[in-house]
């Protein structure tokens, strides 16, 4: 199902700025290697990612998702996430979801904020 909720009203719900990330880092269902997307943005409480097919909509999942080989000491990152939208993309051919990541223990929530931190840029 997917929610079709103006981006303006979705940019104001938001509580936290997020970052791009100057690397096209790959998702991937966290219990198998099956690439689910690419992150497109992210904040130490959600992602935006952009895939192929459409991600349906509240559903809770571990995510997987590589790191950049300059973020030393990781080369993957494991979390929840629970999908909150999913829209077609401007280019018919590819969805934008976001999630809200959540459960996430306090390695990983280093990860990220070092990821945000080091490579994030805000357009």
């Amino acid at each position: 199902m997917l929610n079709t909720e103006p981006d303006k009203k979705r940019k104001e719900m938001r509580r936290v700025e997020r970052k791009y990330i100057v690397f096209y880092l790959r998702v991937f269902d966290g219990m198998s290697r099956k690439v689910l997307g690419h992150l497109v943005d992210i904040s130490e409480q959600g992602i935006m990612m952009i895939s192929d097919n459409p991600i349906e909509v509240n559903e809770t999942s571990r995510l997987r998702m590589s790191l950049p080989a300059q973020l030393k000491d990781a080369n993957e990152v494991l979390f929840t996430a629970t999908s909150r939208w999913c829209k077609q993309d401007e280019n018919p051919d590819f969805y934008l979801s976001g999630f809200f990541l959540h459960d996430l223990d306090a390695e990983t929530e280093s990860v990220i904020r070092r990821l945000i931190n080091e490579f994030g840029y805000v357009d």
